[in-house]
């Protein structure tokens, strides 16, 4: 080797320059010992007791080798059925790592260098960084804050271009809480029609909401959706990593099914038997205990802050999370660096976009008890 060689200094290939933690984890990792975590996307109920046993006993009497790629044939069926109005077939769906591993997979499977991206403003910061992986430009369509952040189906038209590839839809949102309604949908698909354009719908928490009924998926309304999703927030199985990418455009799963296995061979066998319980009466009772459990917190935190801080708070609609509106008493990450030094880990809503600078998304995954000395905490900073 010659000394040329020997001081070659490594360099990031260009795919991955640019790519940073999240200022969610960088807020996590400067957090204090003993702080409440008003930031966390995370369920804190443990997941369900029978969903563990299964786990258990699966570790303990049976063989737990390679699934195929795509995932148990019985597990994949559950998933396919839980989108009849698709009439999906097994080989329509890909089991992943999580539906953040779904969510890469759906972009380096689509995505060319130099295509467009639709990504709301404010989303789920993973986004913008997964169209950069795969060589794509992110283009964003704001959900306005003064409408509190529900959808404009004029500024989402007014972003697609000629060379837009992908929309995405994230409902229930993260970070706002809100839902696309079903006119929303109606309306995205009217102006997606004939122009080849894929939407991605992430409904990683399509089964946490709060309205009367269930959301609607995108897929309902047009054909050319991927959905990304998984067990993660509905049964609090983050550590579990369920997720799947399912879609009539089989194609497409294909190509991700084929990244998967190159990147992880398979989901872990243990968690997909064990998942396989995800969709009976029992884990349906689970699921909307959930429900009401996060509903009951969510009304008491925004009250809460209401009461004790003057601060006005988005209703949220599903997921966890309400923005919090901070322009009246400083700039968002000011804010919540104040609250971050007084061990209360809140999340500036510059962290997931330009549109909600001056907000900051909060978390109900903690019981009221923990909510309310957490506002107490809160208070304490502002009048420092």
């Amino acid at each position: 080797m010659t000394a040329t060689q020997q001081d070659k200094v490594f360099q990031v290939p260009r795919r991955l320059q640019g790519i940073q933690p999240t200022l969610i984890r960088q807020i996590f990792e400067r957090a204090l010992p003993g702080s409440i975590n008003f930031g966390i996307g995370e369920p804190d109920l443990p997941t369900p007791q029978f969903m563990r046993e299964e786990a258990a006993r699966v570790t303990l009497e049976e063989q737990n080798g390679y699934t195929s790629h795509a995932g148990l044939l019985s597990l994949r069926e559950k998933i396919a059925a839980q989108y009849p109005h698709l009439n999906l077939d097994a080989n329509q769906v890909c089991v992943t790592v999580g539906s953040q591993e779904a969510m890469t997979a759906a972009f380096l499977s689509i995505v060319e260098e130099g295509d467009e991206v639709l990504v709301p403003n404010p989303a789920f910061p993973a986004y913008e960084n997964c169209v950069h992986i795969s060589g794509g430009k992110t283009v964003f369509y704001r959900l306005p804050a003064e409408k509190d952040f529900a959808f404009d189906i004029e500024e989402f038209k007014s972003k697609i271009t000629s060379k837009t590839k992908i929309a995405v839809v994230i409902s229930p949102s993260n970070p706002t809480g809100k839902i696309f309604t079903k006119e929303d949908f109606q309306a995205i698909a009217e102006v997606l029609k004939d122009t080849g354009i894929y939407l991605i719908s992430d409904e990683i928490y399509a089964d946490l909401y709060f309205t009367k009924n269930a959301p609607h998926s995108a897929s309902e309304f047009y054909e050319r959706t991927i959905i990304v999703s998984g067990l993660s927030k509905s049964l609090s199985m983050t550590g579990w990593r369920v997720g799947w990418i399912a879609s009539s455009q089989t194609d497409v799963v294909k190509a991700a099914l084929t990244l998967h296995g190159f990147m992880t061979v398979c989901t872990s066998t243990i968690s997909q038997k064990a998942a396989l319980l995800g969709w009976t009466d029992e884990a349906e009772r689970a699921k909307a205990d959930a429900r009401e459990i996060y509903k009951r917190r969510g009304e008491f935190l925004i009250d809460i802050l209401q009461k004790e801080l003057g601060l006005r708070a988005t209703a949220p609609e599903g997921a966890f999370y309400t923005m919090v509106d901070v322009r009246r008493i400083g700039d968002d990450a000011e804010v919540a660096e104040k609250f971050l030094q007084n061990r209360v880990i809140t999340v500036p809503g510059i962290a997931f976009g330009s549109e909600a600078k001056g907000f900051l998304r909060v978390s109900f995954c903690n019981p009221e008890d923990r909510i309310e000395e957490g506002v107490r905490r809160m208070k304490e900073a502002l009048s420092k």
